[in-house]
């Protein structure tokens, strides 16, 4: 098979992506469900940083512009979408870093967007207004020249998330661009459509209040595939990348696993469907089908580094997170709580939902997430990092690779002494649990945490080479109670074919000694 021209690197560009690549996953039909079909007058959608909302914008730009030849094939060509051109007025306020001189930059940046669009359209410009004066004349020409008008406004919440640590340049962004915002409602009966996105609902509330609010389909399940791609997705538009790669990872249903494994688990609903982040599976399909962190490599945004190294957060607490739908999107003024952001950044997802306590769980996605994750919050505990730079990191993955436990165990023991358990209250069976697979991830190799089996879920399974390490923790139990577990459960099944060597491991933790105490093999 010759490689086929896959769109690596954000293609962002819907005409681009149409007339240069081999592939486009169709989310047509949701553009026409909620354009067309459902009518909304305004939309705003909230998804994690390179899962595709610029392309979604790209494609919405290009239906209302009646670009209807780049549709041919797709589903709303079977609709009875009307491919009448429609003045659009696109603004991205990502383009711009807010960190200094915001208000300005936010200005400087929306101003000359909105005399771009004047000149495209070939309309006058306004000169010495307000930017929230030039959209309005904006709309306004460009009603009276072509008809109802389109708005896309992409990252409409980049200039906040930039100053989240800066209570006065954000108070004073969140005041501009409300009333910028505000234009939206004043001027709804030139509008055909408007379509908002940015990664969190911060400050939504108040910022969109000078404007209907724009109907929220983020939590929607109609609507939970929008961006990403589901499983079914894969299959039929990757076939023949599945195919090529397949025998590298001992077949197809073996290599499926693996991709769901490290690429899957986004949930944006408390319906059970997933998708798989774009940038990473074509990263992945592109480099030779290597597994490697491509999404995370891209960097923690820095709004997230500057909420979590200003707040001290435990990182323990993070995992197995619950939260009310209502804490979602519930932010007032300049304040935002931990987990709604993780989840919107794309750190933590919906695992599950509580019909009687109607609660969300949250947990990370997958071992990509897991693990990048896992090398930012080694700086909670006193040294880690450091101490895993030195032989000690060598010693305990090649202990790992050569199948030697037992000298694993004992040199992680003495590793584990350095551990600050003074960050949780919390000395649970989860907490060392966490305390292991953290280690393990910043030595390179890829530790699951309660990894879901037919019979039940595993504590820990450390893949290591040839190596598959099965873990069951107690605390203050006898070991016995663990592999009693492990074999009772029938945990190594689901592995029994992949060739490599299984260690089924019981360990035990002490809340007196906070160590391990003993482990077994069975």
């Amino acid at each position: 098979m010759s490689r086929r021209r896959l769109p690596i690197g954000g293609v962002q560009v819907f005409s681009e992506l149409r007339n240069e690549y081999d592939v486009y996953v169709d989310k047509t039909m949701h553009i026409y469900e909620m354009a067309e079909a459902r009518r909304y007058k305004a939309v705003f959608l909230a998804r994690p940083r390179r899962f595709g909302k610029s392309l979604l914008c790209s494609t919405i730009e290009s239906m209302f512009r009646g670009e209807k030849e780049l549709f041919e094939g797709l589903a709303v060509s079977k609709t009875d979408w009307q491919w009448n051109p429609h003045p659009i007025i696109y603004l991205d306020l990502s383009a711009e870093n807010y960190t200094e001189n915001g208000l300005e930059r936010l200005i400087g940046t929306l101003s000359s967007q909105l005399d771009r669009i004047c000149n495209n359209y070939d309309i006058p410009t306004q000169k010495n207004d307000t930017i929230s004066g030039k959209f309005i004349h904006v709309i306004a020409e460009l009603f009276q020249k072509m008809g109802p008008v389109v708005v896309i406004i992409d990252e409409y919440d980049s200039p906040l998330l930039n100053t989240i640590n800066q209570t006065d340049p954000n108070a004073r962004l969140r005041e501009e661009l409300r009333g910028f915002y505000a234009v939206i409602k004043q001027n709804e009966k030139f509008l055909r459509f408007a379509f908002i996105t940015g990664v969190t609902k911060f400050t939504q509330v108040s910022l969109f209040s000078g404007m209907n609010q724009p109907k929220d389909i983020s939590m929607m399940p109609d609507f939970c595939d929008i961006c990403g791609v589901t499983q079914e997705e894969l299959e039929e538009n990757f076939a023949p990348e599945i195919e090529k790669y397949a025998p590298k990872y001992g077949g197809k249903e073996n290599y499926l696993y693996k991709l769901r494994e490290y690429y899957n688990g986004y949930c944006f609903t408390k319906e059970k469907t997933s998708v798989y982040n774009t940038y990473g599976l074509l990263n992945h399909f592109t480099d030779s089908a290597e597994f490697n962190p491509y999404w995370s490599l891209t960097g923690v945004p820095s709004f997230v580094l500057k909420y979590l190294e200003a707040r001290k957060v435990n990182a323990v607490e993070i995992e197995e997170a619950q939260m009310e739908a209502g804490k979602f999107g519930d932010y007032r003024e300049n304040t935002i709580t931990l987990f709604p952001l993780l989840y919107q950044a794309g750190y933590l997802t919906i695992t599950g939902y509580d019909e009687e306590t109607k609660l969300y769980k949250l947990n990370y996605p997958n071992v990509e997430i897991r693990k990048n994750f896992a090398e930012f919050l080694s700086h909670n505990y006193c040294e880690a990092e450091e101490t895993l730079k030195t032989s000690v990191s060598a010693r305990l993955v090649r202990f790992l690779l050569n199948g030697k436990i037992d000298d694993f165990m004992n040199l992680l023991k003495t590793y584990l002494q350095r551990v600050d358990y003074s960050l949780s209250s919390k000395i649970t069976e989860y907490y060392f649990e966490f305390a292991v697979s953290n280690i393990i991830n910043m030595l390179g190799l890829v530790c699951v945490n309660e990894a879901h089996t037919a019979n039940g879920r595993m504590d820990s399974v450390i893949f290591a080479g040839d190596y598959i390490y099965i873990l069951e923790f107690k605390v203050d139990k006898p070991v016995e109670d663990a592999l009693w577990q492990i074999e009772d459960k029938d945990y190594a099944l689901i592995y029994a074919d992949s060739g490599k060597k299984l260690v089924k491991t019981g360990v035990i933790f002490s809340r007196e000694a906070r160590n391990i105490v003993e482990w077994g093999v069975a």
